[in-house]
């Protein structure tokens, strides 16, 4: 692959210079190389440092060819910064005799000048005499989306999202429908991931013989499917989904267990829609929501041909949608200070999610945010957050070095079984350190299984990262969650407290949840503090941590840097 010990000088050049192909010319080769989807075989006879590489490569990575010489020293060139040394070491292990084989993941700048994710599986082959002659293996691509899912066999998202463009430039009746199965984590939590996996392969493939020729069904993310067909009125439309719907209800054999499921569905019917893929993926994902919290499973439908919608601003939603897809441009985070309530001094902040564009202004979260919450846009939105929160806390901890960050999580994040990988990655990458971030369960995290949730608290505990129930009191919530679930930290929703000198039922709940915090040794947040006549009432109740409007607004990073520099 190539001798990490020329200099760039001495490395020649493969235009004008004939290579010894000598024993990479096998037509065996062709035949891998033309079937590896996101793979680019490499084979280099270490006698010549002469390589053979996929033709994909080349396109994909603007290698100068298919033969070369010293291609590692090519192929370096392209590999990250930050994760040259490793490379470079595995390499000349590899070419000094050390090591036979090689499975490394780095960094690699692609055409488009952006670094993706790569793995390298390879291995030293010898000759019958035992000397080492050729070095061969596979580069995956992890920056390929595949046309097809590998965990159903259908068709991926990325292929929807393809065949959805091209239908929106078709003037012809189109219709679009999107399919949750409905508390999937249930099921995972009960018999485990790779059983969860076998769900999702026996619906998908039940669901595309009820679709038939009508259309092509192809998997979403994790639990959702999407459906594109042709020629499907509103009335034909509806009796598809009761008949997917009653076919999850009477539920299918997976070996000796027999699985039935709630499906939630969102339909969309439109004729030429230029330009309108993201609005469409994104009001249907929005309907999905309308799904399970209004309809009760029953389909919800957007009309695109009358532009009409019961869920908020069309437009609103198609810009934000479009813009977590891509850059998160309009996003900012805004940090309110979370005090000791010993001495009111600032110990960390929560990390709020604001929007703002140039066509709508500043937009208040209650009018994005629970769109975000039924959308599977919510797992980047929601990891973005994360690494932004921890990026600029890393400023803020050269002032308190002590200072925990506290970044909200809902219930579709926990949901995936990829979160665990993104939060630790973050910490990693950014250098933070995990006793100084407290994950907050949102209120929707209270409805999913008791023991799933007590499953992912202790993960992110087991690895240093505090966990707290936010907004406890509120929903879903109950006393016997808190002495059933190992946190860290209670937060005391603000409409418990306002006004509470006046409200004895108030005073009682307070009581009671603070009582259940201190029995499983959980610290006690209380959020809402107006004032100090509030501030000083509540101390009664032994709270850990205080949080509101008297001690600071949430502010942007560079006014939470000014205000605890003061």
């Amino acid at each position: 692959m190539g001798d990490i010990g020329r200099s760039a000088e001495q490395v020649k050049d493969n235009t004008m210079h004939a290579l010894d192909t000598t024993g990479l010319s096998d037509r065996v080769f062709d035949v891998f190389a033309a079937t590896a989807k996101r793979g680019y075989l490499f084979l280099c006879n270490m006698k010549t440092n002469v390589s053979r590489w996929s033709r994909r490569a080349m396109a994909d990575f603007d290698m100068p060819g298919e033969y070369m010489y010293d291609a590692g020293a090519i192929w370096e060139k392209r590999v990250h910064p930050d994760d040259l040394a490793m490379y470079q070491e595995s390499i000349k292990r590899i070419f000094d005799g050390t090591s036979m084989s090689q499975n490394l993941m780095y960094r690699a700048k692609n055409t488009e000048g952006k670094y993706v994710m790569c793995s390298c599986e390879s291995a030293v082959f010898k000759s019958k005499d035992g000397e080492i002659d050729y070095f061969a293996g596979t580069i995956t691509n992890y920056g390929i989306m595949d046309e097809v899912d590998n965990v159903t066999h259908l068709s991926s998202k990325s292929a929807f999202l393809e065949r959805l463009e091209e239908m929106t430039e078709e003037d012809r009746s189109t219709t679009v429908m999107m399919l949750v199965i409905d508390k999937l984590s249930s099921i995972n939590t009960l018999y485990g991931y790779r059983f969860g996996d076998e769900v999702l392969r026996f619906f998908g493939a039940e669901l595309q013989k009820i679709v038939g020729e009508r259309g092509t069904v192809y998997h979403m993310d994790t639990s959702m499917y999407g459906v594109c067909m042709h020629d499907m009125d509103r009335a034909q439309t509806k009796l598809l989904y009761e008949a997917i719907r009653a076919m999850a209800y009477r539920g299918f054999d997976i070996g000796d267990k027999h699985v039935t499921c709630r499906v939630l569905g969102s339909a969309a019917i439109f004729g030429n829609a230029h330009g309108e893929t993201d609005r469409i993926t994104a009001n249907l994902g929005y309907a999905i929501g309308q799904s399970m919290t209004i309809y009760h499973g029953d389909i919800v439908f957007y009309n695109m041909e009358k532009h009409k919608h019961e869920f908020g601003d069309r437009d609103m939603i198609g810009t934000i949608y479009q813009q977590i897809m891509t850059d998160f441009s309009g996003f900012s985070l805004y940090y309110q200070p979370i005090v000791d309530a010993r001495n009111n001094r600032i110990i960390g902040a929560e990390a709020l999610i604001r929007w703002q564009d140039d066509k709508y202004g500043f937009v208040s979260p209650d009018r994005f945010i629970p769109f975000i919450e039924q959308n599977a846009c919510i797992f980047e939105l929601g990891n973005w957050v994360i690494w932004q929160a921890l990026q600029d806390e890393t400023e803020i901890r050269r002032i308190i070095p002590d200072f925990i960050i506290n970044v909200n999580i809902a219930a579709p994040q926990l949901e995936r079984p990829d979160f665990h990988y993104e939060v630790l990655n973050a910490l990693h990458d950014t250098g933070y350190p995990p006793q100084n971030l407290c994950l907050e369960l949102t209120e929707r995290c209270r409805e999913l299984d008791t023991d799933f949730l007590r499953g992912e608290i202790e993960f992110f505990r087991s690895n240093g990262i505090r966990v707290a129930m936010d907004d406890f009191g509120t929903g879903n919530a109950s006393l016997q969650l808190i002495l059933e679930l190992p946190l860290d930290e209670i937060k005391i929703d603000r409409s418990f407290v306002q006004n509470i000198q006046n409200h004895p039922m108030n005073q009682i709940i307070v009581s009671a949840i603070a009582d259940g915090a201190r029995t499983i040794h959980a610290d006690i947040c209380i959020e809402g503090i107006e004032d100090q006549a509030l501030e000083l009432y509540l101390q009664q109740y032994h709270p850990t941590y205080y949080q509101g409007y008297y001690y600071s607004k949430p502010v942007a990073k560079g006014d939470f840097l000014s205000l605890i520099s003061s």
